[in-house]
């Protein structure tokens, strides 16, 4: 068993006897999701909000939410594929769920650059490398998502030749 996979049976006591009883088990993982869920929009919330209400610091201390929420989020989703769950195959993208969690996470992003930006100027080498920059990472982005489609269509090529053998 790999080490992520340790950790995360560790972290969450999932060798407990608790989980043997199926409904009790059920009813937990439904209350934990609740409280995933929630504490997922309460720091989307507090990051969005404290760089409006507290100024530079609550930009700094946002910084550090939107870290931890980015962090958990990421680790649920490797846990899900590291059991071999795809949690976007049934999601609709842009539902109003999605978009209202992407709105806040931009008025988090835009209240912390905002509170920590010195002033723009008009300095050439400024623009230049604003340009430079934005270029490189939008390349890095686009070169993510090409990796990331083409892993997805070999799983599901691999996936498909699966059930063609157990046929």
């Amino acid at each position: 068993m790999a080490v992520f996979m340790k950790a995360a049976r560790t972290i969450g006591d999932l060798d407990d006897e608790f989980y043997h009883d199926e409904r009790q088990r059920d009813v937990w993982n439904e209350a934990s999701a609740v409280g995933f869920q929630l504490a997922q929009w309460a720091a989307l919330g507090g990051g969005a909000l404290l760089p409006w209400v507290a100024g530079r610091i609550g930009a700094q201390i946002a910084i550090g939410v939107l870290a931890v929420w980015f962090v958990t989020s990421m680790a649920v989703i490797m846990y899900a594929r590291a059991c071999d769950v795809d949690i976007y195959a049934s999601v609709k993208t842009w539902r109003p769920r999605v978009v209202m969690a992407c709105l806040v996470y931009l008025a988090g992003i835009v209240g912390i650059y905002a509170q920590l930006s010195t002033p723009l100027d008009q300095d050439p080498a400024t623009w230049a490398g604003r340009i430079v920059g934005g270029l490189v990472g939008g390349g890095a982005a686009a070169a993510v998502i090409a990796w990331y489609r083409r892993r997805e269509r070999r799983r599901r090529e691999e996936e498909d030749a699966r059930d063609q053998a157990d046929l």
